[in-house]
C-alpha cells in the first residue's frame, strides 16, 4: 500500500471518529442527576454556544426568541462560563441539553431548526 493511501485513510478515520467521539460522550451524560443554581431538581433547556461559532450564529437567534416564549430555557457562552461547560463535558458548540426534573433527558449537538427545539421543550411542560 502507498503512503498516499495510508495518509488518506488516517484522515478519513480522524474525520470519522473524532465526531463519534463527542457525540457518543454527550450521549453518555443521558441519566445524569444535574441540579439548578439555587440547588432543585428543576426541568429546563440550556443551550451552550460561543459567539465564533457559525452553526451558533444561526441557532442563537431562535433560541432568543423561543426564549420569549419559555422561561425554561438558559444559554451558557462556554468562552464566558468554562466550568459549566466541564460539568455537563460538553465537547462541542452548539449543544442543546433538556434537563428535565433534575435528570439529563437528552442531549442534542449541532445547529437544529425551531421545530425541534419545540418538541425538545414540549417534552418539559407540565
Amino acid at each position: 500500500m502507498s503512503w498516499v493511501m495510508i495518509i488518506l485513510l488516517l484522515i478519513a478515520s480522524y474525520l470519522i471518529l473524532v465526531p463519534l467521539l463527542t457525540y457518543l460522550s454527550a450521549k453518555r451524560q443521558i441519566g445524569v442527576k444535574v441540579t439548578s443554581e439555587n440547588g432543585e431538581a428543576e426541568s429546563r433547556l440550556i443551550y451552550f454556544y460561543t459567539e465564533s461559532c457559525p452553526p451558533c450564529k444561526q441557532m442563537t437567534p431562535i433560541i432568543d426568541d423561543l426564549s420569549t416564549q419559555h422561561e425554561n430555557i438558559s444559554k451558557i457562552n462556554v468562552s464566558n462560563d468554562p466550568e459549566a461547560a466541564r460539568a455537563y463535558k460538553i465537547r462541542a458548540t452548539p449543544t442543546l441539553v433538556l434537563v428535565k426534573d433534575g435528570v439529563i433527558d437528552d442531549i442534542l449537538l449541532g445547529a437544529k431548526k425551531t421545530a425541534q427545539i419545540e418538541t425538545l421543550l414540549n417534552k418539559i411542560k407540565h
